[in-house]
């Protein structure tokens, strides 16, 4: 587990603020123990976490984690952006309907929490159930054009947790766009007891095409102490 941990954190320790970063996984509990890994690593750097929680990707995390014996308690502190779902978890500073402008709603909701909490690390979960609900290229293309503004933006590291799977079955597949605007893309593989990480893309370009093994039983080792 402390190989991988080492390994997670030689990848983010390069990164810049600004940086956008696709962490692309098959189903699988991948995106769970992503999510303890970001939490743990911002938690030993000393800088908040901000999850955009998009229709209650992050009440399924932690059901999830609940069920294998992890202790979610930690959750309480985490500032949350809700948009759409009906599940509250987390210090939730908004809740955006998927109604109206919601669009807008959220664009001014990142900014405004984004005044109080610098050089964060973003978690954006479920981006890609929105993208399943959009139907019309052009609502794509203006979505992902929101997405790119806020690229550069120092205050954060923003990381998209996104099922390939969701995103191959869209009105129209966002995935290759997202990758165009990336600076990071970490590819997931799900094996029986292990998970293979492969490196893309990144903006630190010894690590461009390296892999990570991660074993299962280290895991569960590591966060049922």
């Amino acid at each position: 587990m402390r190989r991988a941990f080492e390994a997670v954190t030689r990848i983010m320790d390069s990164l810049e603020m600004g940086e956008t970063v696709l962490l692309i996984y098959d189903e699988s509990l991948i995106p769970e123990f992503s999510f303890l890994f970001f939490v743990e690593y911002a938690s030993q750097k000393g800088v908040p976490v901000i999850v955009d929680d998009i229709l209650d990707s992050l009440y399924v995390i932690k059901q999830h984690l609940e069920f294998i014996g992890v202790d979610t308690t930690f959750f309480e502190n985490i500032t949350v952006i809700k948009v759409g779902g009906t599940n509250r978890v987390g210090n939730v500073r908004q809740h955006i309907p998927l109604e109206g402008a919601y669009r807008e709603k959220y664009r001014l909701a990142v900014r405004e929490v984004y005044k109080e909490q610098k050089n964060a690390i973003n978690l954006v979960l479920g981006i890609e159930n929105l993208f399943y609900l959009l139907t019309k290229p052009s609502d794509v293309m203006e979505t992902i054009s929101e997405l790119i503004s806020f690229l550069g933006e120092k205050s954060r590291i923003a990381i998209f947790m996104i099922s390939r799977d969701i995103t191959e079955k869209a009105p129209v597949n966002p995935l290759p766009f997202f990758e165009r605007i990336a600076s990071t893309i970490i590819y997931t593989e799900s094996h029986p007891r292990k998970a293979v990480l492969r490196i893309r893309k990144c903006s630190s370009l010894d690590l461009v095409g390296k892999s990570l093994i991660v074993e299962l039983d280290d895991l569960f080792q590591y966060w049922r102490q």
